[in-house]
C-alpha cells in the first residue's frame, strides 16, 4: 500500500537562486536604465524622477491620442521602462502616475511626453570611393 505523505527524508531543499545571474543583471542590464530617453524604431525607453513622498510603484500609461491612454503598464518601483512593439511613424503620448504601498490610491498623472517613433533606417550607405592598394608583395 502506498502512502502519499512525504517522509522527512523525502523533503528536498528549495533550490538556491543563482547569484551569478543576479550579479550579471546588475553589471550589464541595470546601468542601461540610467539613460533618460532612448528611441529606436518600435521601441521607446522612458525615465522619470520618483516623488519625494513614499510610494509603492508606478503605472506607465500611453496611447495615440493626447490625454487618452489606451495602454497601462504597472512597472513596479523602477523609475524607467521600455515600451516595445510601437508602430513606426505613429505618435505616442506617455504619462506616469504613482500609487501608494497598498496600491489603493493613485497620484494624478505626471506631465505628458510625446514622440513619433522613427521609421527604421532602410537605406544602404553610399559605396566607398577611391579604393587603393597601400602596400603589397
Amino acid at each position: 500500500m502506498w502512502n502519499n505523505q512525504l517522509m522527512p527524508s523525502q523533503v528536498f531543499p528549495k533550490p538556491r537562486r543563482s547569484s551569478c545571474a543576479y550579479n550579471l543583471f546588475f553589471i550589464l542590464i541595470f546601468p542601461l536604465c540610467f539613460f533618460p530617453l532612448n528611441v529606436q524604431a518600435g521601441e521607446v525607453t522612458l525615465a522619470w524622477d520618483p516623488p519625494s513622498a513614499e510610494y509603492g510603484g508606478f503605472i506607465l500609461s500611453y496611447g495615440t491620442d493626447s490625454g487618452s491612454y489606451s495602454d497601462n503598464q504597472d512597472v513596479g518601483t523602477k523609475a524607467t521602462h521600455t515600451v516595445s512593439n510601437l508602430n513606426a511613424g505613429q505618435t505616442y503620448f506617455f504619462a506616469v502616475k504613482a500609487y501608494n504601498n497598498n496600491n489603493t490610491i493613485e497620484s494624478p498623472y505626471s506631465n505628458q511626453m510625446s514622440i513619433t517613433v522613427p521609421a527604421p533606417d532602410t537605406l544602404a550607405p553610399a559605396s566607398p570611393k577611391s579604393v587603393q592598394i597601400v602596400s603589397g608583395g
